[in-house]
C-alpha cells in the first residue's frame, strides 16, 4: 500500500502510472485534478470526504480504473456506505444514491433527516450523554432495495414561493457530460422570497452554449424546483477537502445576477 504525498496534479499523474496501485483514494477535487492532468488509474478508485457525481467516477472508470466507488461517510461515523460507479449511474430517481450501508452500519430517518449507528460511531460528543446515533444533518430515504438516497443537506433548504427545495435533490440530474460542478442556491430577492440559482462549472473545453442545450432537458424535468436563472462560473470551495462553499457561491452568484440586472 502506497500513500502519496501532496503534490502537483501533474506529479501525482505520473506516480499513479509508475505505482499502479491496486487501490487508490483521492477526493472529488483531488480525482478532477489528476484527470485534468491526464492520470490513469488502475484497480479500484475510491474517493469521499465531498460530493461525487456518477459523472466523475464514469471518467474515472474511463480512465483505466477497473471500479470506481464513491464513499458516504461522516466524522461521526466512518465510513457508512459505499456504491459503485455502474450502480450509480444506473439509478434514475431523484437524490443522490450513496448505495447501501456498510455491514454493521444501522439506519433510520427522523423528520427526513438520516441518523446512523454501528460499532464505528462516535461514543458521544463533549460534555453530553452518550447516543448510539449520530445525526448526519443530511435529508435522506431508502430506496426499494433499502439503499440510502440522499436529498441535501437539512440547513441547505431554499424557501421559494412557499415551497421548501431541497438541493441535493435535484443537483445529480445537473451533472450532465461537460459539467464539473454544479450547485443549486437561494439568492435573496426584492420581494423577501428567494430565487434559485443554479451555479454550473464547465469542464475545461466544454463552452456554455453547448452547456444550455445539454441542461435544457433536466432543468425542465425538475418541475416545480426549475432554477428561476442560470449561471456558469467557478464553484467556490472551501475546507480540506474542498467541499463546494455554498455560502460564497451564493454571494457570487448575486453579484453575476446584480451585474446583469444592471446592463438592462
Amino acid at each position: 500500500r502506497w500513500r502519496f504525498p501532496r503534490c502537483s496534479p501533474k506529479v501525482l499523474a505520473r506516480q499513479l502510472r509508475r505505482l499502479r496501485p491496486r487501490d487508490t483514494y483521492l477526493t472529488p477535487p483531488q480525482l478532477r485534478d489528476a484527470l485534468g492532468a491526464g492520470a490513469r488509474f488502475t484497480g479500484r478508485v475510491w474517493t469521499g470526504s465531498a460530493p461525487a457525481s456518477a459523472e466523475l467516477l464514469g471518467r474515472v472508470r474511463d480512465a483505466g480504473a477497473a471500479e470506481a466507488w464513491g464513499v458516504y461517510a461522516l466524522t461521526e461515523l466512518f465510513p457508512a456506505a459505499a456504491v459503485e460507479s455502474r450502480d450509480k449511474a444506473a439509478y434514475e430517481g431523484a437524490g443522490d444514491l450513496v448505495g447501501p450501508a456498510l455491514p454493521g452500519v444501522e439506519v433510520r430517518t427522523e423528520a427526513g433527516e438520516l441518523l446512523l449507528s454501528g460499532p464505528a460511531a462516535r461514543h458521544r460528543y463533549l460534555g453530553e450523554a452518550p447516543d448510539p446515533w449520530a445525526r448526519t444533518g443530511d435529508r435522506a430515504h431508502l430506496d426499494t432495495t433499502g439503499r440510502i438516497v440522499l436529498e441535501g443537506r437539512c440547513k441547505d433548504m431554499v424557501l421559494r414561493r412557499a415551497e421548501n427545495i431541497y438541493p441535493g435533490l435535484y443537483e445529480p440530474a445537473l451533472q450532465v457530460p461537460g459539467v464539473e460542478l454544479a450547485v443549486l442556491v437561494g439568492v435573496p430577492a426584492a420581494d423577501g422570497d428567494e430565487r434559485l440559482v443554479a451555479v454550473v462549472q464547465p469542464r475545461s473545453g466544454h463552452g456554455e452554449a453547448q452547456l444550455r442545450s445539454a441542461l435544457a432537458g433536466p432543468l425542465r424535468r425538475m418541475g416545480s424546483a426549475r432554477p428561476d436563472a442560470l449561471v456558469f462560473a467557478d464553484v467556490p470551495l472551501s475546507g480540506r477537502s474542498r467541499k463546494p462553499d455554498r455560502a460564497a457561491t451564493a454571494r457570487l452568484a448575486a453579484e453575476r445576477l446584480a451585474a446583469k440586472a444592471a446592463t438592462r
